[in-house]
């Protein structure tokens, strides 16, 4: 082999290599999981890149989605296959699954305890596994169609949107007893809890709106119209608002907490689900089912900042974004 062709190869594998170190090195930063419905799979999206890095097969149907931050572990339900899943973010591989129940949906988990909560609406019950072996450890009883759940953030209680039954339950996670059921709008299917701990919010999909939960009462004291059909929120507080997804109005419901309305709604795409918010960064990310998309919302002008192509059907049901 000539000097000449040597060189040629020598440079070939040395572009090879720099390529391979140069994907290992965009991947880096944090990651959005995307369920979607419509192809079983799940998109990671690297948040910096502002795409798809990876596509994984997941069961049938994926719909929840959650993270333990401390553990660097993401957890997806496959709702008709009944699956709990367990996804290394590193590798972007399948670790476990095991079977949660006969439709698994809703996730919340507690990273301090390394504890994974699933709701099963099809059981009326809520699950508990072992956040690194996905072992069963236990359940409690809800209500009627459990959907969203989410935990304070001593994670002592955790809160589960009773669907059919129009309530929400809040359980002991110590013990497993119910506190109490706290009536709330028509079929509360998102729910999440303020960073003190002493407010939940739920959207209600049949009400088209907001009900505030007052957690040192139990009392749910005011409701907040949005738009029509509201599927998934989050809370700000930076500014003391929620961003609520509302899947039949195709926006997304800015809502001041101080004042108690409806801001103003901003256009995002067709049948808006899953919402995550990067509070520091400022960005709000929700996923468009019919669109099979993701917007990105910046938090303090309210303005669409990007689209991220996902996958079809993208549902994105939890916490989905992995800093």
């Amino acid at each position: 082999m000539t000097m000449l062709r040597l060189s040629s190869v020598i440079g070939f594998i040395s572009s090879i290599f720099a390529s391979f170190a140069l994907i290992g090195s965009e991947v880096d930063g944090p990651l959005a999981f995307i369920t979607n419905q419509g192809d079983n799979t799940v998109s990671i999206i690297s948040i910096d890149q502002s795409q798809v890095v990876k596509t994984l097969q997941v069961g049938w149907q994926p719909s929840g989605v959650g993270v333990d931050y401390r553990r660097r572990l993401v957890f997806v339900t496959s709702t008709k296959s009944g699956e709990l899943l367990l996804i290394d973010p590193d590798s972007f591989t399948i670790l476990n699954s095991v079977i949660a129940g006969y439709g698994p949906l809703g996730i919340a988990v507690n990273s301090q305890r390394g504890r994974v909560y699933v709701s099963d609406p099809n059981d009326s019950r809520a699950r508990v596994h072992d956040a690194s072996s996905l072992g069963f450890r236990g359940e409690y009883k809800t209500g009627r169609f459990p959907a969203g759940l989410a935990l304070t953030p001593d994670g002592d209680q955790l809160l589960v949107a009773n669907k059919t039954d129009n309530d929400i339950s809040v359980i002991d996670t110590t013990d497993g007893l119910t506190l109490a059921r706290i009536d709330v709008g028509e079929s509360p299917h998102g729910i999440t809890v303020d960073d003190t701990g002493r407010q939940a919010y739920t959207a209600n999909e049949g009400s088209n709106d907001v009900s505030v939960i007052d957690l040192t009462t139990l009392q749910s004291n005011i409701a907040i119209s949005v738009g029509s059909m509201p599927y998934a929120l989050v809370h700000d507080p930076v500014k003391g608002r929620l961003f609520v997804s509302n899947r039949l109005s195709n926006t997304v419901s800015v809502v001041d907490l101080e004042e108690k309305y409806e801001l103003t709604q901003i256009d995002v795409g067709k049948q808006p689900a899953g919402i995550s918010i990067r509070i520091e960064a400022r960005q709000v990310y929700i996923a468009n089912f019919e669109d099979g998309n993701v917007t990105v919302i910046d938090a303090d002008t309210l303005k669409t900042i990007a689209k991220i192509k996902s996958g079809e059907g993208s549902l994105a049901f939890g916490a989905f974004i992995l800093e």
